[in-house]
């Protein structure tokens, strides 16, 4: 009799509120408990131009030697590797490796590791490392019996 292996889990952090959660090894996409968006979770091979308003992935996103992205914002989870060329602003939780004719041209990049190869290019405000802060808890309602009656009250001296 063959034993089934549990499959394995990793844990990722949402790209838009922060949250974090576990999802099984093969998981390519999966709404986040935290906001209910959807959040890819695939990593991302680009080896063409690619111009794109959001580049986001839980995952890791590669840019080969003859790939260049231009986006707004390419945000990552398990980091960036670059041969090529990157334009936009950049969010990563892992870290960012330029090659020797990698470039990166943009507003702002943060990121917790950053590792330069001769001859790489970078034009913009640079935050290494960076710790993307905790998601705020949001305060619960209350929906006490108290605050009811006192509605109720108020329409029952409403009458004529």
């Amino acid at each position: 009799m063959a034993k089934s292996k549990a499959p394995t889990r990793r844990e990722i952090r949402c790209y838009l509120c922060g949250h974090t959660f576990e999802v099984s090894q093969r998981t390519m996409s999966v709404p986040c408990p935290g906001c209910n968006k959807a959040l890819k979770v695939e990593d991302i091979l680009v080896k063409t131009y690619l111009p794109v308003n959001d580049l986001q992935t839980c995952g890791k996103i590669t840019i080969a030697k003859n790939g260049r992205v231009v986006a707004k914002i390419i945000r990552s989870g398990d980091g960036i590797e670059c041969e090529g060329a990157l334009e936009g602003v950049i969010e990563t939780d892992g870290s960012l490796s330029l090659g020797p004719k990698g470039s990166w041209k943009g507003k702002s990049l943060f990121s917790r590791a950053l590792e330069i190869t001769d001859g790489a290019q970078l034009v913009g405000y640079v935050k290494v490392p960076y710790h993307r802060p905790e998601p705020e808890k949001k305060p619960e309602r209350k929906s006490s019996a108290s605050s009811k009656k006192q509605a109720v009250i108020a329409t029952d001296d409403d009458g004529p």
